[in-house]
């Protein structure tokens, strides 16, 4: 990289959480599906808050964090989600978020990457940052899936739906981590996964039980299970592999993998078989109480990462999101410091029968 990019703060907002056991009790989730995901239980947002407010408030806790780096200057502000913001059309949140706050002079643009929305974002912040276009980047996330257009519990198939918000801050002028190389790809071969055999809409409206297994059933019984997996794999380790040619590190090299918040067994055939690791190198132990947050899940456990000390100066990191389309981005980060953050944004009420 021309110029030297680093992490210079990252938190979150995570509501308590709801138990298995009452979508259990009330038929909104089975004991088959519970078993072969392990995820105890899912944080879900009040009616009383907007989704681009959760935003905001993730937003405003990283800006506080990397105030001492990049004060109150901010150049480019970018938000990435998975699902419905409050309007169907003809508005974007990332503006909202920032007039609320407060920053001016700033460029703001809303990244649809699903859920690799923001790592995607990261990656188009790093791009405008080491060719000194900018000098400071706010990355925000921020998803509520809430009925009647969404199902947390059995929207998809080996992925259950936690809500949150979290705020990164990138800049060339300092932080604790220091980004050594990033890349993105994707393999439109796996796009009608997510988008199946119905025809295309001509008008926005809303949406009843969107449940994305209607169209990933459909691309399976199409090409079989075996072909979607062979591809997302192949695409999975050239993205690493890219990325850790620039930097010369092979996977057994990082402190930590991070990766996206799926099911247990999602988790091992999509990543840790493939890229040759168990869930202790990464932080399942705590992503499993998190659920998939939308597009935010990296954002969330860099937070984590650091507000826990799981890691230390020198230590190298890699980061990999995923989503539809099929896209995917990688990033290895150096650690350089850790910051005493005193309030600890990662963690949330759990329910009385969940304990950590």
């Amino acid at each position: 990289m021309s110029i030297p990019v680093y992490i210079t703060s990252a938190a979150t907002w995570i509501p308590s959480a709801e138990s298995c056991k009452d979508a259990l009790a009330e038929g909104r989730y089975s004991d088959e599906e519970n078993e072969v995901n392990d995820i105890p239980c899912l944080p879900v947002a009040s009616a009383g808050i907007s989704v681009p407010d959760m935003g905001v408030i993730a937003g405003r806790k990283a800006l506080e964090r990397a105030a001492d780096v990049v004060g109150e200057r901010v150049d480019l502000i970018l938000h990435a989600s998975i699902y419905h913001q409050g309007r169907d059309h003809h508005w974007n949140s990332a503006p909202y978020i920032q007039r609320e706050l407060g920053i001016t002079d700033a460029f703001a643009l809303n990244v649809e990457g699903m859920s690799n929305g923001g790592m995607a974002a990261m990656d188009l912040a790093v791009a405008q940052l080491e060719t000194g276009r900018a000098k400071s980047a706010l990355i925000t996330t921020a998803d509520r899936f809430c009925p009647p257009g969404f199902d947390r519990w059995r929207g998809s198939y080996g992925i259950v739906f936690g809500d949150g918000s979290t705020g990164m801050v990138l800049s060339t002028t300092g932080g604790f981590a220091r980004i050594k190389a990033i890349a993105s790809l994707t393999d439109a071969t796996l796009e009608p996964l997510h988008r199946g055999t119905d025809p295309f809409t001509s008008s926005y409206g809303e949406v009843i039980d969107e449940n994305l297994r209607v169209a990933k059933k459909s691309y399976l019984e199409e090409v079989g299970k075996e072909s979607v997996l062979q591809r997302a794999e192949e695409a999975l380790l050239s993205v690493v592999r890219t990325v850790c040619e620039k930097t010369g590190h092979k996977t057994d090299d990082f402190a930590k993998v991070l990766l996206p918040n799926m099911g247990n067994l999602m988790m091992h055939v999509q990543f840790y078989n493939p890229l040759g690791i168990t869930a202790e190198r990464t932080l399942w132990n705590w992503g499993r109480y998190t659920g998939h947050l939308g597009a935010g899940d990296l954002t969330a456990a860099v937070a984590r990462l650091v507000e826990t000390k799981e890691v230390s100066p020198g230590d190298h990191v890699l980061l990999v999101g995923a989503g539809g389309g099929y896209s995917l981005t990688a990033a290895v980060v150096e650690i350089e410091s850790l910051p005493e953050w005193t309030e600890m944004t990662t963690d949330f009420e759990l329910p009385a029968d969940v304990a950590r």
